[in-house]
């Protein structure tokens, strides 16, 4: 991945901070191996939500940066692999991670009457696009 691959789309996810790198949700969906059952929309909301918290989570240190004179985040002088930041890397797997807690964390369950259990361990091994059954 190179910056422009990183950044380069039609439908982005906007923060209000231009610091940040825009998040490309159709390399979101691949990077999350998302099939077609998780809606654009729906993970427009998730990936809005995961920016949000990320965001909030560096806010010291973004604000550090920029005391120092950095507008950007690509700006900020870090090794770099196939001309991308690993700042900016990290950033977007950030993201990433967060938006599939996000979707996870909405994960539909029904009840079906069927005896099974949802316990954590056995939840922690769904993924995004899955719909469970059980008893409650």
């Amino acid at each position: 991945m190179n910056t422009s691959t990183a950044y380069t789309s039609t439908f982005n996810c906007l923060s209000d901070d231009t610091f940040w790198p825009p998040v490309n949700l159709t390399r979101l969906r691949d990077a999350l191996s998302l099939n077609a059952t998780i809606s654009e929309a729906r993970l427009k909301i998730a990936a809005l939500s995961a920016t949000l918290k990320v965001n909030k989570t560096l806010a010291a240190w973004r604000f550090n940066l920029r005391q120092q004179g950095y507008v950007h985040l690509e700006h900020v002088p870090a090794p770099s692999i196939d001309n991308c930041s690993l700042l900016v890397t990290y950033y977007l797997s950030a993201i990433e991670t967060t938006t599939a807690l996000e979707l996870y964390q909405h994960l539909n369950v029904a009840e079906c009457g069927r005896a099974c259990h949802l316990d954590e361990l056995y939840t922690n091994g769904l993924f995004t696009c899955e719909y469970r059954h059980h008893d409650k």
